[in-house]
C-alpha cells in the first residue's frame, strides 16, 4: 500500500504534465462536408457552420511568447502566425493553459490558420520528404492597403520576404447587396494549404526567369492541397459550398476546356497543371511515390532557370513511366498532351551571338519607380525601383525565336545582353554576356530578368510612352481623352537641366495638378494628383512639342505618394 501511495502522486503527476503539455483549438476540420449546400443556408456574413467546426488538441506551440515576435503565442521553431501582423499583441487570450476566447472568428481564424500550417509541415516532410527550411511569417486578418483602399478576399504569399497573407472578408453594404457569399480566406484549409505550397515551390525552383513558371506554381499549389486535403476541390468555405477550382473538371473555373494556349493568365494555365497531375494520379497504384515523383520533377526544373511549363510536363512523363503499364501510361500521355498540347522549345542556334554590336543605343529609356514605405513594407520590397535601359539590335533566330540585344545602364556603365526570346510562347529561351555566356547565376538573371521584361515589351512600351505624353499635352488645355476623368487646377513651368543622349540640356519641367472628376471616381478610375512634362530643345518628330520643345518623360503623383516616372534616355535614328 505505502508503494502504491507514492505511485499515485507520479501517475497524477504525469497526467497533469500530459494535459499541460496540449492546447485545445477551435478549427475548421471537416472541409470536404462544405460543398453540402444545406449548411450554408443559415450561416451568417463571414463565419463558419458549426457542421464544419471541431475542436484539436495539438502540443502547446514549441516556442510560445518567444522574443522573435512579441507576444505571438502560436509560433514553432520555422514559422509563426500572427493576428495582423507580428508587431502587437496577439488577440487570443489564455486562461490556465486554455484559449478563454474562443468564440471570438479571430482568434478561430487565426487558430485554423497555425493548426493547418503545422499540419502541412508534417506533411511535406513525411509524405513528400521534404524539409521546409526557410522561416515563414503567417499573418490572418491583415491589413493591406493599395491606393488608400483595404484589400479583401484574397490571401498570398511573398517570396520577398517569406511572408504568408490573409486578408480579411469584404463586408461593404454593396457587396452584401449583390447577394456576395463569401468567408475570409483564412477559414478555408485548402487556401492555407494552396499559399504554403507557393512557399515550397519557392525552395524547389527560386530563380525561375519565365511567367509561365507562374502559372506552374499556381497548379503546384493547387495540387498539393488537393493531395493534402485528398479533395480535388479548392475554396470551398472560403466560396461558401462552390470550388474556386476543381482539379477533377475538364472544364476550368472560366468555363472553358483546360486545354494550353499561350500567354494564359496564371491561374488558368495552372488549372490545366493540376488537371493532369491529378487525373494521372488517379492511374497509379503508389500515389505516394507519384507525389514524390511531383516534387522531384520540380526540383529538377531548377537546373535551367529559363524552363518552361511544357519542360515540366516532359518530365513528369518520363518519371511516371516508371510507375504506370504501357495502357495506364498511354492514357496519361493522353491526358497531357491534351491540357498542355505541344513540346517544350529549344534555342534553334546561338549565331546571334557574332553579330556585330552597333557603336551606339538607338533608344533608352529612364523608369523609376517609387512606393509607399507602407506598401514596401507589406510585400517586402524596396520603395525604389529604377530600371535604365537601352536597345541596340534585334536579330532574327528562327520563324519563331529572335535575340534583342540590350544593356542596363547605370551611370556611366553600360551592361549589354542578348535576351533570347520565343515569339509564340513569350517565354525566355536564354540570357547571354558579351562573352557568349549563358547566364545562370541566381541574382544576375533577376537583375537581367527586368531588362528583359522591358526589351521584350519594348514596342508596346514605346506606343505607350507616347501616348502618354500626348494625351498628357492635351490635358494642359483641357483637351482630348483625359480631360473626360480630369480636371486641371494648376499649372506650373520652371526651368530644368536634363541629360538627353549624353548631354546636359536646359529643358523645363511642366507641372499639372489635376483633379479626378466626381462621376469617374464612382466608377473608379484612379485618382492622380500631379503630372509633370519634362521637355528639352531637340527635335524630335514621333514625340509631341509643347512651348516650342520636344515632350520627352513625364512623372505622375498619386494621393497616397506613389509616383511613376519613364523618360526618353537617349535616341539615335538610324540611317
Amino acid at each position: 500500500m505505502k508503494k502504491t501511495k507514492k505511485l499515485l502522486p507520479l501517475v497524477v503527476l504525469i497526467t497533469l504534465s500530459q494535459a499541460a503539455s496540449a492546447l485545445e483549438l477551435p478549427v475548421v476540420s471537416k472541409y470536404s462536408e462544405a460543398e453540402q449546400a444545406q449548411i450554408w443556408v443559415k450561416a451568417k456574413a463571414d463565419q463558419v457552420p458549426a457542421a464544419l467546426m471541431g475542436n484539436e488538441v495539438v502540443g502547446d506551440p514549441t516556442y510560445a511568447y518567444s522574443k522573435t515576435f512579441p507576444k505571438s503565442f502560436l509560433q514553432e521553431s520555422m514559422f509563426v502566425v500572427c493576428y495582423q501582423d507580428c508587431n502587437n499583441k496577439d488577440t487570443l487570450k489564455l486562461k490556465n493553459g486554455e484559449i478563454s476566447n474562443k468564440d471570438d472568428w479571430n482568434v478561430i481564424e487565426q487558430a485554423n490558420v497555425y493548426f493547418w500550417v503545422n499540419r502541412y509541415f508534417d506533411f511535406v516532410e513525411s509524405k513528400l520528404n521534404f524539409r521546409l527550411d526557410k522561416h515563414l511569417r503567417v499573418m490572418t486578418n491583415r491589413d493591406v492597403r493599395e491606393d488608400g483602399k483595404k484589400l479583401t478576399n484574397n490571401a498570398f504569399f511573398n517570396p520577398q520576404d517569406t511572408t504568408l497573407s490573409f486578408l480579411p472578408a469584404n463586408k461593404n453594404l454593396l457587396f452584401k447587396l449583390m447577394a456576395g457569399k463569401i468567408n475570409r480566406s483564412g477559414f478555408d484549409p485548402s487556401v492555407i494549404a494552396h499559399e504554403a505550397s507557393h512557399y515550397l515551390f519557392q525552395h524547389l525552383y527560386p530563380n525561375a526567369v519565365n511567367d509561365e513558371i507562374s502559372g506552374l506554381n499556381e497548379g503546384f499549389a493547387d495540387y498539393i492541397a488537393n493531395i493534402f486535403l485528398d479533395n480535388p476541390k479548392i475554396g470551398m468555405v472560403m466560396l461558401q459550398g462552390k470550388p474556386l477550382r476543381d482539379a477533377s473538371s475538364m472544364v476550368a473555373s472560366n468555363r472553358t476546356p483546360k486545354v494550353y494556349s499561350p500567354g494564359m493568365e496564371v491561374h488558368d494555365l495552372g488549372e490545366r497543371v493540376s488537371y493532369a497531375l491529378w487525373e494521372t494520379r488517379k492511374l497509379t497504384q503508389n500515389k505516394e511515390e507519384y507525389d514524390r515523383l511531383v516534387i522531384d520533377a520540380v526540383l529538377d526544373l531548377n537546373k535551367n532557370p529559363y524552363n518552361a511549363v511544357h519542360d515540366f510536363k516532359e518530365k513528369m512523363l518520363a518519371r511516371i513511366e516508371t510507375l504506370l503499364d504501357s495502357s495506364a501510361m498511354s492514357e496519361a500521355r493522353a491526358t497531357w498532351n491534351l491540357s498542355l498540347e505541344g513540346k517544350a522549345i529549344k534555342l534553334a542556334n546561338t549565331n546571334f551571338l557574332s553579330s556585330s554590336i552597333p557603336s551606339q543605343s538607338y533608344i533608352g529609356f529612364k523608369v523609376r519607380e517609387t512606393l509607399t514605405e507602407e506598401m514596401a513594407k507589406t510585400y517586402g520590397v524596396a520603395r525604389v525601383h529604377e530600371n535604365n535601359f537601352s536597345l541596340l539590335k534585334t536579330v532574327k533566330i528562327s520563324d519563331t525565336q529572335f535575340a534583342i540585344l540590350a544593356a542596363k545602364e547605370s551611370e556611366d556603365v553600360s551592361t549589354p545582353y542578348w535576351i533570347a526570346l520565343d515569339a509564340e510562347r513569350g517565354n525566355y529561351l536564354g540570357f547571354y554576356s558579351l562573352d557568349k555566356k549563358l547566364v545562370t547565376d541566381h541574382k544576375e538573371t533577376e537583375e537581367v530578368s527586368r531588362l528583359a521584361k522591358m526589351a521584350a515589351q519594348s514596342s508596346s512600351l514605346a506606343q505607350d510612352f507616347v501616348s502618354k505624353l500626348v494625351n498628357f499635352v492635351q490635358l494642359k488645355d483641357n483637351k482630348g481623352q483625359l480631360a473626360m476623368a480630369y480636371k486641371l487646377k494648376s499649372l506650373t513651368e520652371k526651368d530644368a537641366t536634363l541629360t538627353f543622349n549624353g548631354e546636359r540640356l536646359s529643358g523645363k519641367a511642366v507641372e499639372m495638378e489635376v483633379k479626378r472628376k466626381m462621376l469617374v471616381a464612382i466608377l473608379g478610375v484612379p485618382a492622380v494628383d500631379k503630372i509633370t512634362l519634362y521637355t528639352v530643345p531637340t527635335l524630335i518628330d514621333s514625340l509631341p512639342q509643347l512651348n516650342g520643345q520636344t515632350v520627352i518623360g513625364y512623372k505622375l503623383q498619386l494621393p497616397d505618394g506613389t509616383e511613376t516616372e519613364m523618360s526618353l534616355d537617349k535616341y539615335v535614328s538610324k540611317k
